[in-house]
């Protein structure tokens, strides 16, 4: 996927819109001051996790969870989504991105989609996608906003392949710590509940302070092995930067009713630049270990100018912070 217009991720558009509804106030900057970068470079099996934000999103304002829930059985899974409804008025599931009905790359790769599913009549479900990028074969996925039947949400939400570490890990931060996911389980829909409360930890070894962050991970990937080694990370850094220019975008919004200081918009300007043309950066550096030309240079200093800049926006949009915050853990 790569990067057409500042949006969210296909798990954040979507989790964005269920926050909508629920007793979390403010959801869209609720989830703006949440995003930061946290990655834990040292996983036994080589590949690099990322956590996106620096609270537990799964935890709503009534007390409950967001749980990853597992079935086997359609009928189960159908019966479970009506409940969410008929409760909460909404549920997100876990849907794959080449499965939906209106997928711009029917017969891709089978990535992890959350899908706001709000209305059932008559066997038929109404169900929202915000998520809109420009896919890797250069079709562009735009929302989607419909009713689709029976044998269409099955489908999308039903998993006929061996799925990815990268996909499970993926699934696990989702909510920016971990949430434990069924391994087997054909159909995942998150359910909420109203578990014990813990503190919200990432293990130990993440490196969770934003710049800290960057500069480590920039190091790693100027090795070209490293982004051959696990090539889900390009993605991965372009969900983090759609974050990022969601959140500067939040932020200048917010800024423009508290300040005409002209230096703290440039440096929020500066920064969402930064964050937009790294992905960019990624493919070619990517394509270039490919022709068996690293450029280690270019990676380290791609990364090394966002850890200045995340920096330098840390003391900028303080102001701007404190009204998009809200309590976490």
């Amino acid at each position: 996927m790569t990067e057409t217009a500042p949006g969210l991720s296909c798990y954040t558009a979507n989790l964005a819109a269920y926050l909508e509804g629920s007793e979390t106030p403010s959801g869209a900057d609720f989830l703006a001051a949440s995003v930061r970068l946290a990655v834990d470079l040292d996983r036994p099996d080589g590949l690099i996790a990322m956590s996106h934000h620096d609270r537990p999103l799964n935890r709503l304002g009534d007390g409950s969870r967001l749980t990853y829930q597992g079935f086997d059985d359609f009928e189960a899974v159908r019966a479970a989504v009506r409940h969410e409804i008929g409760r909460y008025g909404r549920a997100l599931v876990v849907g794959y991105s080449s499965q939906l009905p209106w997928s711009a790359a029917p017969g891709g790769a089978a990535a992890p989609h959350f899908v706001l599913v709000d209305g059932h009549r008559d066997g038929r479900w109404h169900v929202h996608d915000r998520f809109t990028g420009l896919m890797t074969s250069g079709a562009e996925q735009v929302p989607f906003d419909g009713w689709i039947d029976d044998t269409g949400l099955g489908t999308l939400m039903r998993r006929d392949h061996d799925e990815p570490a990268k996909h499970r890990l993926r699934n696990t931060f989702a909510f920016g710590f971990e949430v434990p996911v069924p391994g087997d389980s054909r159909y995942l829909l998150l359910q909420r509940r109203f578990p014990q409360l813990r503190p919200s930890l990432l293990p130990a070894g993440w490196i969770a302070d934003s710049a800290t962050a960057l500069e480590r991970l920039g190091e790693r990937l100027s090795d070209g092995d490293a982004l051959l080694d696990d090539p889900g990370i390009v993605d991965d850094c372009w969900a983090a930067s759609r974050h990022h220019l969601f959140r500067y975008r939040r932020l200048t919004r917010h800024m423009h009713y508290r300040t005409t200081d002209a230096r703290q918009r440039r440096t929020l300007t500066s920064a969402a630049d930064g964050w937009s043309k790294l992905p960019r950066t990624l493919r070619f550096a990517t394509a270039s270990v490919h022709r068996g030309r690293a450029r280690p240079s270019l990676v380290r200093g791609a990364f090394a100018e966002l850890a200045d800049l995340e920096h330098e926006t840390g003391r900028s949009a303080a102001g701007a912070l404190a009204v998009l915050d809200g309590t976490g853990d």
